[in-house]
């Protein structure tokens, strides 16, 4: 899991050039359905050592699908990027026993982890231009 917060730190830097001076970021993707072409990224905090961000597919479809949103906090000194929450679900543990009440699979974490990096790579592959940039004041 750890090379996978490794690897995806340096995706975000990599999509995000001007993380230190932006605030939210919208690029148009490939995508089947004319619905679901955007992805957004916007600062949710920042301090000396950290940043956070929301991750999210724009939809048009929203009231019946939710969009996948994923809260990631990128940590500068370790050049590590951890997933903090998917959709409503919070604080997750390294390892859970299975079966769980939540159902859980036992890498949970680490498959968060790895699901964000597909969803970056994706960006960066079929990414276009930011459609709108929004500075710091």
């Amino acid at each position: 899991m750890l090379s996978d917060c490794e690897i995806n730190y340096h995706r975000l830097v990599r999509l995000l050039p001007k993380l230190d001076d932006e605030e939210e970021w919208l690029f148009g993707v490939e995508a089947a359905s004319d619905q679901l072409r955007q992805v957004s990224i916007s600062v949710v905090e920042r301090s000396r050592y950290t940043t956070t961000v929301a991750v999210a597919q724009e939809s048009l479809l929203a009231e019946w699908v939710p969009k996948p949103t994923l809260t990631v906090r990128l940590y500068h000194d370790a050049q590590m990027a951890e997933v903090l929450s998917f959709q409503v679900n919070r604080q997750w543990s390294g390892t859970y026993d299975y079966p769980n009440a939540q159902m859980y699979q036992p890498d949970e974490k680490a498959q968060q982890n790895a699901f964000l990096g597909e969803w970056l790579e994706f960006c960066l592959r079929t990414g276009r231009m930011p459609l709108h940039l929004k500075s710091c004041d």
